[in-house]
């Protein structure tokens, strides 16, 4: 029996949390020949993960985001592009590349772009990590990763922290 998995969506926080589920989302997509969409959900532009390279790129972005609400959408899609190198940099560090990947940047609510993006890409499978950056949460499982199992347009698959030391920790090797 084969897995019948066309599309797959893999929410990408760029946490050790969210590589765990990174790679098992890579080898599922390498197995089935399926197209792997990773997605980032940028919740807050003035997050130092951007802000220490987009000061670099040009400093009066930020000047411009806290004073012009007019040209916060410039700096948004500065912020999102900026992302997307940094999202591939981090899969070609980490994991094996595939063929069929493609690349989603997005800025908002996690929970929202998750599911419209699962819904756009028409994924069979969502693989997602319990917990993301700002680490565990909950004593379960992570509040965005519960709401997208509830509402999800398609099954989804957690993938939960691995424990140093738990000898069950690799996956899939």
């Amino acid at each position: 029996m084969g897995l019948d998995f066309k599309r797959m969506l893999c929410p990408v926080d760029m946490s050790g949390f969210s590589l765990d589920a990174l790679r098992l989302a890579v080898k599922l997509a390498g197995a089935s020949d399926a197209t792997l969409d990773l997605l980032h959900v940028i919740e807050d532009p003035l997050d130092e993960l951007y802000m220490s390279a987009l000061t670099q790129i040009d400093p009066a972005l930020f000047e411009t985001y806290k004073s012009e609400p007019k040209r916060r959408a410039k700096f948004r899609r500065t912020t999102e592009e900026h992302a997307e190198v940094l999202l591939k940099q981090f899969c070609r560090e980490h994991v094996q590349p595939l063929n069929q990947v493609r690349y989603h940047v997005r800025s908002g609510d996690p929970l929202e772009w998750i599911l419209e993006v699962a819904e756009d890409c028409m994924s069979d499978l969502i693989v997602l990590a319990t917990h993301g950056r700002t680490g565990v949460k909950r004593l379960l499982i992570g509040n965005v990763a519960e709401k997208v199992v509830r509402h999800a347009p398609c099954p989804v698959l957690t993938v939960k922290p691995r424990i140093p030391g738990n000898p069950a920790a690799p996956l899939l090797r």
